[in-house]
């Protein structure tokens, strides 16, 4: 929905009526608070009556401008249900959850998520990542395997804080500020350009801390070696494929990355550069157009991390030698 609008408007009108002021940067403020956030920021702009009154008075307002005209982007209900079909749905809203079952229900969408939080139920809203933590629990998938839609800045930078990879859709009126587009890995004009070959895969899982024998990764734990890719990973037994320090790493060892949709790859060499790369490993991921990333164990995960942030990452990672 095009909600953005209606809320400005009837935010906007609700402080002037009331004897407040409506600042310049307001509305940019407020996209992405919670109920009880935007409450008492309005109570900053001069508005009496406190909390209760100012939420009753404003979601009041807006159920009436939803029930004259419920303002749904065009293709936006028929986009839902297509990617519902493919992949389980969770709904993360800064809309109360009375606008948010109203809304639902009037474009016949209730059914197609099996998940819908208002940041009302969680301690806070964007762009802390409170919400989209918790749409991820109760869909029982760990957040870095989730994609999150978003249209504004404080919703793009509460989504990639929970972990999760970002296809933004900005609203006209509301441009991305520019950290928050840097956080987006993809960004579409309209929602109907998202389709089940652009969704972006999910996010590479991020490597906490590395140490000679030991990394801990995001969602993973702690281990050895990883062999690491868009949405997941596993512990890596170098010698699987037979393996050694030379010749190298095998193309048999890079496949799996690519499988899950990585488009680069990062190859670690040890911390002191014994382990080698096959040159018939470089030209394989040559050959299908992956960018590759060859370096020594620390630099290797400070760029894998890098990366993992925008792009569809994989990597291989020693932890030895």
């Amino acid at each position: 929905m095009d909600s953005e609008p209606v809320w400005e408007r009837v935010r906007r009108r609700y402080v002037d009526v009331s004897g407040g002021r409506w600042q310049p940067d307001t509305q940019r403020r407020l996209m992405g608070m919670n109920t009880e956030e935007w409450t008492r920021y309005l109570g900053e702009l001069g508005v009496p009556g406190g909390a209760e009154k100012i939420a009753t008075d404003v979601i009041d307002a807006m159920a009436e401008e939803y029930r004259t005209h419920l303002p749904v982007i065009d293709g936006a209900p028929e986009v839902v249900r297509r990617l519902g079909r493919h992949w389980p749905l969770g709904l993360a809203s800064s809309s109360p959850r009375r606008l948010i079952d109203v809304a639902l229900a009037a474009m016949e969408l209730t059914d197609e998520f099996r998940v819908t939080l208002s940041t009302e139920e969680v301690a806070r809203g964007k762009p802390a990542p409170d919400a989209y933590l918790e749409v991820a629990r109760r869909l029982g998938v760990p957040a870095d395997r989730c994609v999150a839609v978003e249209d504004s800045s404080n919703g793009v930078r509460s989504a990639a804080a929970a972990g999760m990879r970002v296809a933004a859709v900005p609203h006209g009126s509301y441009p991305l500020d520019p950290d928050a587009e840097q956080l987006a890995a993809l960004v579409l004009s309209h929602v109907t350009e998202l389709t089940e070959e652009t969704v972006p895969p999910a996010r590479s899982p991020r490597i906490q801390q590395v140490d000679w024998g030991r990394m801990t990764v995001d969602g993973l734990g702690e281990g050895k070696d990883f062999k690491l890719y868009p949405g997941g990973g596993r512990p890596w037994d170098w010698s699987e494929t037979g393996t050694r320090h030379e010749p190298g790493i095998q193309p048999a060892d890079v496949e799996e990355l690519l499988d899950h949709g990585a488009t680069q790859v990062v190859l670690s060499e040890g911390f002191d550069g014994r382990l080698r790369v096959d040159p018939a490993t470089l030209l394989f991921l040559q050959e299908r157009a992956v960018d590759v990333h060859v370096a020594r164990t620390g630099e290797a995960v400070e760029l894998y991390n890098t990366l993992a942030a925008r792009e569809p990452v994989g990597g291989l990672f020693h932890s030895t030698c």
